[in-house]
């Protein structure tokens, strides 16, 4: 009986442990194929929602209503990055007509001269451009290209219209938005529309404070543009430059202005000034020289000269050199002050009264002609005027400039005038918006 009850057991124990191992495998298949087919069943399940979406897009575009809900939801569906690039080509393709029904509708609207949102019907324009750029980008077989084409083209002159609406609203930044797809997609647009978008791309970059938008375009437009405009966007470069901290870019950009704008002060003066500050006095007189011997009618030039004898403490040169320019533009206050600190210095060095007395004299004459031109500049023809007006024994001009210095504490104990040397004005500040048409 024992041995019966014991071979029992051990028989009942065998099937357990049969059924464990059938089980265990049963349960290992089971999960094999729920690991093999789940996904193949969520994205059919994905596939079948996206279809769904792509419907109810092409519904909406029948109806024309409900465009940018459906826009919404199916942009969300595309940017999930399990979406099939073919399904994406063909979803943006859909978003582009979206839009596009958008503006239909306001268009119509326009035309039966009822009020619509401006600045939308220009944003539809911009956003079927990016809706069917992103389309090419994942149309890999070149499926939609032709239609995305199509659809660019009938609204290329509204995406213009909406880059001159912004500016015209020194919306620079959106402006520039516009004008940066219009660029971006060019392809058979005249060189002179060109010219002209690039140019409003970099005035709006330049009134942005945005450098990085300036140097995008500006060489196009410069390379399309007049002389005179020409001179001005390549200060907006060289300005950009420097924002950037690219001095070196900056000189070079200074550089070649200099020589292919003459007349445009910006280049030469600053150019001037970084040869000085950094020590370069003799390449900066050097290549002056070679500018009066091409170009010697120029004040700026003489200016310079005037400025660089100044600072070796070469006054008769310096009064020579601000005469020259003073005699081509008779009221550059640089020159009169260089003129008029020169003749002050010589006066004070000066041992013989009769020529002291004489060289304050003519000192007299520039330097009351700075007040006159800079009437609130007082600390630059302050100390000159009150150490003039002193040694001339004049009276009543001593004391009304003795009264304005003790106003603002100005010292007058100053024994010279050696290192009076100003720096080198930078030049025009042209940075507006240069008066040129929006039309075509």
């Amino acid at each position: 009986m024992a041995a019966t009850t014991v071979c029992c057991c051990g028989s009942l124990s065998y099937f357990s442990t049969l059924v464990d191992l059938r089980m265990i495998r049963f349960i290992k298949i089971l999960a094999l194929a729920i690991f093999i087919f789940t996904p193949s069943l969520l994205d059919a399940q994905k596939t079948v929602s996206l279809k769904k979406r792509f419907k109810e897009a092409q519904t909406s575009i029948k109806k024309a209503s409900g465009q940018e809900d459906i826009e919404r939801i199916l942009l969300d569906s595309l940017t999930s990055p399990t979406t099939d690039i073919s399904h994406r080509a063909y979803g943006y393709h859909l978003c582009a007509l979206l839009q596009q029904s958008v503006n239909d509708a306001l268009n119509v609207k326009a035309y039966l001269k009822e009020n619509i949102d401006t600045v939308k019907f220009f944003k539809t324009v911009y956003n079927i451009y990016n809706h069917t750029l992103r389309s090419d980008s994942a149309d890999n077989a070149g499926k939609y290209s032709a239609r995305n084409n199509r659809l660019r083209d009938t609204h290329r002159k509204n995406l213009l219209g909406g880059g001159k609406f912004q500016l015209r609203k020194a919306n620079w930044d959106e402006a520039y938005e516009y004008f940066d797809m219009f660029l971006t997609t060019r392809t058979t647009d005249s060189d002179s529309i060109v010219g002209n978008v690039s140019y409003w791309a970099t005035v709006c970059g330049m009134n942005a404070n945005a450098p990085h938008k300036v140097l995008k375009y500006v060489d196009l437009a410069i390379s399309e543009a007049s002389l005179a405009e020409a001179s001005a966007l390549s200060e907006y470069k060289a300005r950009s430059f420097l924002a950037m901290g690219d001095t070196l870019a900056w000189v070079k950009v200074l550089d070649e202005g200099t020589n292919r704008y003459p007349g445009y002060s910006y280049f030469f003066l600053n150019l001037m000034d970084y040869y000085m500050r950094h020590g370069m006095a003799e390449v900066a007189m050097v290549r002056t020289d070679s500018l009066i011997r091409t170009d010697g009618d120029r004040a700026m030039y003489w200016l310079a000269m005037s400025m660089f004898a100044l600072a070796e403490k070469d006054y008769e040169t310096c009064v020579k050199m601000s005469e020259e320019c003073l005699n081509r533009e008779p009221d550059n206050v640089d020159a009169l002050y260089n003129k008029g600190i020169s003749l002050l210095n010589m006066a004070l060095k000066e041992e013989k009264t009769t020529r002291r007395r004489m060289l304050y004299r003519k000192a007299l004459v520039p330097m009351e002609k700075v007040r006159e031109l800079q009437p609130k500049e007082l600390e630059r023809w302050g100390n000159p005027l009150y150490r003039i007006y002193l040694n001339l024994n004049m009276g009543d001009k001593f004391r009304e400039i003795d009264g304005m210095m003790e106003k603002v504490s100005y010292s007058t104990d100053d024994d010279t005038y050696s290192d009076a040397v100003d720096v080198m004005e930078s030049g025009d500040d042209s940075n507006e918006l240069i008066d040129k048409s929006l039309s075509e």
